[in-house]
């Protein structure tokens, strides 16, 4: 087996040789210097895969790709073996490639998982920004094959488990984020792989009563970050209730945990081999050792307290995971009716609702039981439409405002 260091440099090299010659690739950027003593993950090679008699060109060359091993089985079926970052793992079979060709040609690919099982329909774009789910895919029985035809051409196809939303385009919309509303924008720590962990802050309040939002702290988990996206940007945003929320709200935002896992297409980890979201009890991790730290230092130095707080993920359809009930938070009861307001919105079909606990390792369990907040953890399913996704985040969002607005 190759040592990391090892397979770093491979990429670094085939990065740097691929990106002179080829320019439908890019190479993923690091702000400082990795910590190969840290990567406990097994690293994708990162290159251009060349079917020239076919004319035919697929990459992993690019920031959440996942491509383990890719052969021609023909002149128009290719096999790609998909396989996640090391083991145990949550079942979150991710995938992305980039695929061109020559001229106009449809190909065949079977995507093959050797111990895991298909999750995530394929989903394709051109340009990145409009994504269309493939209908026609041909699952195995054991669900360890996926096949599905493409139409390819000169331009670049895209085709991944879910939307692409890499680190970098979620730190642009970061910085559009505090530009447009006058939020402080603070690099409170650096993942294993020397990315900044960032977090948001309203200006407006005086500081005393805090909201905190988290999200992808799992890489594949494109649905959640979705609502995260749409829930802070109505608090954020231009109603008269919004207005007076951030006066008298401060918004803690911190969108990108696992910058690492995000850009390498990891399943569920960060470049420590670890779930983040099960390590907030220990912090062995400098991502999540970032984030307790900014947060005791805050409350502290603002003699403030977290009212609510909010971690956005996916799952296979939309979950609430809460914590037990409690007389001594710093809002008594907000999670109850915050849960109630969703679910008159829904309708019929409700969001369950699964009580889990103050005692867990994940963030919720700290956030309620250390900083007293009324947390949960908001699971947004895979397969959730996108506009009701919106609809949804909204409404949560004008619930929360509303309730904590009162007198």
């Amino acid at each position: 087996m190759k040592s990391t260091y090892h397979i770093f440099l491979t990429i670094i090299t085939a990065s740097l040789l691929q990106a002179c010659a080829v320019k439908k690739t890019s190479t993923v950027q690091q702000d400082a210097k990795i910590d190969l003593s840290a990567v406990k993950i097994k690293l994708q090679d990162r290159k251009v895969f060349t079917f020239e008699k076919e004319g035919v060109f697929f990459s992993n060359n690019f920031p959440s790709a996942r491509v383990n091993q890719l052969s021609k089985v023909n002149d128009s079926t290719f096999n790609i073996t998909i396989e996640p970052e090391n083991r145990p793992i949550n079942p979150s079979a991710w995938f992305a490639f980039k695929v061109w060709s020559k001229n106009k040609k449809n190909v065949y690919v079977n995507l093959l998982y050797p111990q895991d099982k298909h999750r995530y329909k394929p989903k394709i774009t051109t340009d990145g920004q409009q994504w269309q789910t493939l209908e026609e895919v041909k699952v195995n029985k054991e669900k360890t094959e996926a096949s599905f035809k493409l139409q390819l051409s000169k331009d670049t196809l895209t085709v991944a488990a879910q939307e692409i939303i890499s680190s970098n385009q979620s730190y642009q919309w970061m910085d559009q984020l505090a530009k447009n509303y006058t939020l402080n924008k603070t690099i409170i720590g650096r993942s294993i792989g020397g990315k900044p962990i960032v977090a948001l802050n309203s200006t407006k309040s005086d500081g005393k009563k805090v909201v905190v939002i988290l999200s992808r702290q799992h890489p594949p988990e494109i649905s959640g970050y979705m609502a995260m996206v749409q829930f802070v940007e109505t608090l954020l945003g231009n109603s008269e209730m919004a207005k007076k929320f951030i006066q008298n709200y401060e918004l803690v935002i911190i969108p990108m945990i696992n910058p690492d896992g995000v850009d390498e297409g990891n399943w569920r980890h960060s470049f420590g081999g670890v779930d983040l979201n099960r390590d907030w009890i220990d912090f062995k991790q400098p991502e999540t050792r970032a984030i307790r730290d900014y947060l005791l230092q805050k409350v502290k130095a603002q003699n403030a307290k977290v009212y609510f707080a909010l971690d956005f993920h996916s799952t296979f359809s939309d979950v609430l995971y809460t914590n037990d009930d409690r007389p001594d938070t710093n809002r008594p009861g907000l999670t109850n009716i915050w849960v109630k307001g969703l679910h008159d919105f829904e309708g019929a079909n409700k969001t369950a609702v699964k009580p889990s606990g103050n005692g867990g390792n994940v963030s919720k369990a700290w956030l309620g039981k250390v900083l007293n907040a009324e947390a949960l953890t908001y699971e947004v399913g895979d397969n959730t439409p996108r506009p009701y996704i919106k609809q949804k985040a909204t409404k949560v969002a004008e619930v929360l405002m509303e309730e904590l607005l009162k007198k």
